[in-house]
């Protein structure tokens, strides 16, 4: 295996990991939102259940949830502003990694392409010789 296989399966393999590590990310940038979701659900549930009781008592246990869900969805907020952050540097990882195994597969092509006109060089110089020995031969 010549170094530029090397440096091409090296590649495909960063590439590989990258998309791991983004998808990774989106799947935890989805789970954020989920529970924000979930959360806001459960504040509302909590809402509509206080109106329809109207009990001080409730109406007191309902300020001090609000407050908790409140705080714990800001805390969900920041982590998915941090998540959708690191999701933009991983796509910009995985676009330099395949930018990069996309040269390194040009190079491969290249040579391959050389190899094989190098190759039919060679035949056509064969035939040519073959050609010139018959017609040597036929004199």
């Amino acid at each position: 295996m010549s170094a530029l296989d090397q440096l091409v399966r090296l590649h495909r393999w960063r590439l590989e990991e990258e998309r791991r590590k983004m998808g990774e990310l989106q799947r935890l940038a989805e789970r954020l939102n989920d529970q924000i979701k979930t959360l806001d659900d459960s504040v509302e549930r909590e809402a509509a259940a206080t109106r329809e009781h109207k009990t001080l008592e409730l109406s007191r246990a309902f300020a001090a949830f609000a407050d908790l869900t409140r705080m714990r969805r800001e805390k969900l907020v920041r982590s998915q502003a941090d998540v959708t952050f690191r999701i933009e540097q991983a796509r910009e990882a995985v676009l330099e990694v395949y930018r990069e195994l996309e040269k390194y597969e040009q190079a491969q092509k290249s040579r391959e392409e050389r190899k094989q006109a190098e190759i039919k060089r060679r035949e056509r110089i064969r035939e040519d010789e073959i050609g010139m020995e018959l017609h040597r031969r036929r004199r």
